[in-house]
């Protein structure tokens, strides 16, 4: 059930792969394994009854071994990938059952996103890059840089706006992604292993300067 307090709530979220993910799901609920339904069926069983709430304004942290299932979790929340079963809650709002052009219009307006990639387009340059997910969404030109450019400012970037990213560090790119997901203000922001592929140094700094944003 949401609470006032609650900015996401994940209740008895299974994800099954396979062309059969039903026929799964009833072993589950019979007492079988992971391990079982995978040699019985070749079903993989990537979450496995998953309950949790994070608080807004709180740092969410999922954690594990490889192969356990974190970015998979991580997908689950705004549905690139699809729960086999369970419910997902935003702000109080159901999104396991929104319709394709709800969910389009959460993911734009009230999700961030890192990933461990940057996934910047190297022909754009910084400010542009930062401003994408603002012009996907039909945003003028002048907001969407105004935003942008703010975004830089409070990773660090101001006066890197017309930069390339060939012309950044590793780190200095990641911050590019990071700016990118703020100038679209989400009401939450996903990172998965955002920071991994970065040299510890960096990786440190990268930390500090999210707990710095979120404080």
């Amino acid at each position: 059930m949401y609470q006032g307090d609650e900015i996401l709530s994940v209740n008895h979220i299974f994800k099954v792969f396979g062309n059969n993910p039903d026929m799964a799901m009833e072993m589950l609920r019979n007492g079988a394994d992971k391990h079982e339904i995978f040699s019985k069926t070749g079903h993989v069983v990537g979450v496995f009854d998953a309950s949790f709430s994070v608080k807004r304004g709180e740092i969410f942290v999922i954690m594990g071994l490889s192969g356990s299932g974190k970015s998979t979790m991580v997908r689950l929340f705004n549905r690139l990938i699809e729960p086999t079963s369970g419910s997902i809650h935003l702000n109080g709002k159901e999104i396991t059952g929104l319709s394709d052009k709800a969910l389009l219009d959460v993911r734009r307006k009230e999700m961030g996103m890192v990933f461990q990639s940057f996934a910047l387009m190297p022909h754009m340059s910084v400010l542009e890059n930062t401003a994408f997910g603002l012009e996907i969404a039909g945003v003028p030109e002048a907001e969407r840089h105004s935003r942008a450019r703010e975004a830089l400012s409070q990773v660090g970037l101001a006066g890197h706006e017309h930069s390339y990213p060939h012309q950044l560090s590793g780190g200095m790119q990641q911050r590019v992604g990071l700016a990118r997901a703020l100038a679209n203000d989400p009401t939450i922001l996903l990172m998965d292993e955002a920071f991994s592929a970065l040299d510890p140094l960096i990786r440190s700094e990268m930390q500090g300067e999210l707990m710095r944003l979120q404080a």
